[in-house]
């Protein structure tokens, strides 16, 4: 259940970063106007509508550049159409010549892909003073409306967009259509209704002159054609806003979000990988022989920790290879029987050894002490390397799936991921959705123990440790332990409960069948004031937490610490082609 909340929570980030930003910017995203100091004294295009729909453009610009300094211009194309909100105006096959040179231009999308940008000229070329006639050819597929009657269709487009800084000396537009033009409206700037000369009505070709434009104003063409609407050449069902999730494409849309499903499905597979189906746990009253509290609680959940290692520690106690010693400022362990004190316990309990050099050695844990803190972090690494290399090497356990290459690929996949919703290609921030969708069907592999599983012989002892976990955890009411004649047994399978992280419950269960507190280990000492009725929790919560906070000490002293360019193109803008 955890899993699938963590999907969901992730799923969520994941959609917010990807939409919000197109949606955010689409709200007023015009081009904001700007002073050029070109002109365009000629402006000729020509407009050739066919019965599909699509129309084939050439504009060609006299451009007059006053001093040196300029590079080139921008091209701005609206994909915006104010008159069908589910239409997509996009350019194709854009084409520039300079002077009769083909002239290097580079594409992008502004205001989450409202616009499409070319950026005209060789940043490495500066354009030399004077008139020079940029020619632009492009296409734009099925830009006809619906037309008054179920059987006509409107031509209705800014034959000068709106979005020119350059102020325009004369414009000649010529629309060459497929049928026979109805009536004709001319107007010159928004919302005007009037203000062009155009010729032609009743004709397949219109001609429309205008002159002295100022800076961004628009020249707008209106006739219906007696002919049926041809599809819209980019038709999408979702608004603006999410353009720059799902781009211009219905097709490409569905495409990508059949990726990304199909990479979180990918994602999942590789989780389920990491799965294993918990066994049946039989009352155990006794460990499984062999092995050290550590390694049962490796082998039960795929992870050893500090209560390991204090229980490796009070295991090593219990079979008198250790003495503990405690006072007010910590703890003292001493090395009571040298190799014979360790012969015969487990290799993980063995490991502790480290921590001192011989029969009589002493180490002294302090809380505040950074050296001892330095050996006890150096030891628990150790430690926890020892368990695992014996699970490893007693065939216990192995790799599940991919193993540590999954979490990897799926760090990758994050990665890739923020990178596309910052980085977005094309404009578009939906393309993250695919790697995003295989971190979230893969998260699961970074959970504890996903890299490995256990073989047909661990999980037989994963079963075994389990039902000895249930004896010592549950209460006496539901699994009864009779401690008649061995209440040994309870400090004896204490360092256990530790490690299981079921002290206390271990304690309430000596409590519920004996009718007295339960003893504390003669390990411990001689030293338990201060712990009211149950000095043996005090004296555990006591060891534990002085381990964990001379590690502290060491960790909080290693501590470590570390520490645009400008335009020169003139600018331009569209709107409705």
């Amino acid at each position: 259940m955890v899993r699938w909340v963590v999907r969901l929570v992730g799923l969520g980030i994941l959609l917010a970063a990807v939409t919000l930003p197109g949606v955010i910017g689409s709200v007023g995203s015009d081009i904001a106007p700007a002073y050029e100091e070109t002109t365009i004294s000629k402006y000729v295009a020509s407009f050739d509508l066919d019965d599909r729909g699509d129309l084939t453009v050439t504009e060609r610009l006299t451009v007059t550049f006053p001093y040196n300094g300029k590079h080139g211009i921008f091209r701005f194309w609206d994909l915006d159409d104010p008159n069908d909100t589910s239409a997509r105006r996009v350019p194709a096959q854009i084409a520039v010549t300079r002077d009769g040179h083909e002239e290097p231009f580079s594409l992008s999308w502004e205001n989450g892909r409202r616009y499409r940008v070319a950026k005209i000229g060789d940043p490495d070329v500066l354009i030399p003073p004077g008139d020079h006639v940029y020619v632009l050819t492009y296409r734009i597929d099925g830009v006809l409306l619906k037309g008054p009657d179920s059987d006509t269709s409107s031509f209705y487009w800014n034959l000068v967009p709106g979005g020119w800084q350059q102020s325009i000396t004369r414009a000649s537009l010529t629309v060459d259509l497929p049928v026979e033009a109805g009536e004709v409206q001319c107007a010159v700037g928004t919302g005007a209704t009037d203000g062009c000369d155009v010729s032609g009505e009743d004709s397949r070709t219109l001609t429309v002159r205008a002159s002295d434009l100022p800076p961004r104003t628009p020249v707008t063409l209106r006739t219906d054609l007696a002919m049926a609407t041809p599809p819209a050449g980019h038709d999408v069902p979702w608004p603006r806003g999410l353009d720059s999730v799902l781009g211009a494409s219905t097709s490409g849309a569905l495409l990508l979000l059949a990726a990304a499903l199909g990479l979180g499905f990918v994602g999942w597979l590789i989780s389920r990988s990491t799965h294993e189906p918990t066994p049946p746990f039989p009352l155990m009253y006794a460990p499984p022989d062999g092995l050290g509290p550590a390694q049962a609680q490796y082998i039960l959940t795929e992870s050893v920790d500090k209560e390991g290692f204090v229980a490796s520690i009070m295991h090593a106690a219990e079979h008198g290879a250790v003495n503990l010693q405690r006072d007010a400022a910590g703890w003292t362990l001493t090395d009571s029987s040298g190799a014979a004190g360790w012969a015969g316990l487990d290799t993980a309990t063995r490991q502790v050894a480290g921590l001192l050099s011989g029969p009589g050695a002493s180490f002294r844990a302090g809380r505040e002490s950074v050296s001892a803190g330095k050996t006890l972090q150096s030891e628990l690494a150790q430690h926890e390397t020892a368990v695992k290399a014996w699970a490893r090497r007693e065939g216990y356990l192995t790799t599940a799936g991919l193993g540590s290459w999954a979490a990897l690929l799926v760090l990758g996949a994050i990665g890739l991921a923020g990178f596309l919703i910052f980085t977005p290609v094309n404009g578009m921030r939906g393309y993250a959705l695919a790697p995003g969708m295989f971190a979230l069907g893969g998260i699961e592999v970074f959970a504890v123990g996903a890299s490995t599983k256990r073989t047909t012989t661990g999980r037989d002892l994963w079963s075994r440790i389990g039902g000895f976990r249930r004896i010592l955890s549950t209460p006496s009411a539901v699994d009864r332990f009779d401690f008649s004649g061995r209440q040994e047994l309870y400090t004896a399978y204490l360092p256990w409960a530790v490690a299981f992280g079921c002290a206390e419950e271990w304690a309430a269960k000596y409590r519920a069948e004996v009718g007295a507190e339960p003893p504390t280990p003669g390990y411990f000492g001689p030293y338990v004031g201060g712990y009211g009725g149950d000095p043996t929790a005090g004296l555990i919560n006591d060891f534990s937490s002085t381990v964990n906070a001379a590690i502290s000490a060491y960790q909080a002293t290693q501590s470590s610490s570390s520490s645009g360019g400008g335009g020169g193109f003139s600018g331009g803008g569209g709107g409705g082609g």
